[in-house]
This record gives C-alpha cells, structure tokens and sequence, in this order.
C-alpha cells in the first residue's frame, strides 16, 4: 500500500513538473523576436485590446503560424523560446 503511495505522489510530481520542462528560453526568444518580428509589426500587437491570443497554445500557434509566413526556419525549440518571451512579457499565461 505504502508503495503504491509513493509511486502515485512520484506521478503526480513528475506531472506537475512538466510544464516546466516545456518552458522555452525567453532570452533566445527575445533575440529571435527583435531579430525577425519587427519586419511587420512593433510589440503594441501583444496588447491591443482585441487580442485573438487567449491562451499559450494559441500563442505558440500564432508564433508558429508567422514564422511560417515569414519564411523563416525555426525548429520547435525556437517557438518555444519565443513563445516563452511573449509569454513573460505580454501575456502572463499560466505554464
């Protein structure tokens, strides 16, 4: 019984710490956002009133889905980076 406790807390922590492992690099992210996103638009998009981002997933697809317009060649790892700074500093969504 004990046992079953334990691995059952183990699940539950490993689960819990997940999110985290996901988290990009928001000082990458930083850097690929200045590099390429200010070829079409400033960072007041992150916080106008109508925003269609109401969520991380949509944030990262909205990442993915400019990268992809803007023909550039991010590997998942970038996204996540950018969208972890976006995140931090505009959206303030839970991880």
């Amino acid at each position: 019984m004990q046992r079953r406790l334990l691995c059952f807390c183990l699940s539950g922590l490993l689960l819990s710490l997940q999110p985290m492992a996901n988290a990009g690099d928001a000082k990458n992210g930083k850097a690929l956002y200045d590099a390429n996103c200010f070829k079409c638009h400033d960072t007041a998009i992150h916080t106008r009133p109508n925003s269609i981002i109401l969520s991380l997933t949509a944030l990262k697809n909205r990442v993915r889905f400019c990268e992809t317009n803007a023909k550039l060649t991010w590997t998942d790892p970038q996204i996540d980076d950018v969208a972890t700074y976006l995140n931090n500093s505009f959206y303030k969504f839970k991880q």
